[in-house]
């Protein structure tokens, strides 16, 4: 089986691309999915509300990811003392549940998997990835799709700030993929790199197209 990690800017196109890999016939991995999981685990949940109290939890007592990435994200948070005690208490658990469904995708037979992690790099998780392709966007069409997330420029900006710079994902990466046009040529872009995927998993030559 081959994994690929997918990286890129915020909003910049990743998850266009794994759900079309998806669609070829990959396994898509989600990241973020898992990590949403783990904060519905019971033990969490109460952790989470024994530090910021019940205010951070939803109507139906789940915890609401929105009020909480405000509580972490603080700028008067500096030391980023908030967002440590949180990653502590997510990061090891989701990423068990990521190596399950790695194992799981293998022992299933799948060709290739899809991991798509945001925080690909500083988690080392590009060290169980045969190929790593980056997502690049201008700001302004990242803008855009962060509109149906109700991020405005400083949220997505302040995202940023969060992650390594996409100059370094990009130098870090096998290929590059430019998400500047059509979604209908980021499709085709796509299509035609999992072919070659597929034809040639041992090329780790740089690419960008």
């Amino acid at each position: 089986m081959i994994i690929v990690g997918i990286v890129g800017s915020p909003a910049g196109g990743k998850s266009t691309v794994a759900a079309r890999l998806q669609e070829l016939g990959a396994t898509w991995i989600n990241a973020d999915r898992i990590a949403h999981s783990v904060l519905e685990q019971p033990d969490v949940r109460r952790q989470l509300i024994d530090r910021w109290g019940t205010g951070i939890a939803g109507h139906d007592g789940q915890i609401d990811r929105a009020k909480l990435a405000d509580l972490v994200f603080r700028a008067d948070d500096p030391n980023r003392t908030a967002l440590n005690y949180l990653e502590s208490l997510v990061h090891p658990r989701t990423r068990q549940l990521i190596q399950q469904e790695l194992e799981k995708a293998a022992h299933a037979g799948a060709p290739v998997a899809i991991l798509d992690v945001p925080l690909l790099f500083e988690s080392n998780w590009h060290l169980a990835c045969d190929q790593i392709w980056c997502i690049d966007a201008s700001f302004e069409k990242r803008l855009d799709r962060a509109a149906s997330r109700n991020w405005d420029a400083n949220e997505l900006r302040r995202r940023e700030t969060n992650q390594l710079d996409i100059h370094r994902k990009k130098q870090l990466s096998t290929l590059v993929i430019n998400n500047y046009g059509p979604l209908s040529e980021l499709i085709a872009k796509v299509d035609h790199n999992y072919e070659r995927l597929s034809l040639a998993p041992a090329d780790n030559s740089k690419h960008c197209i």
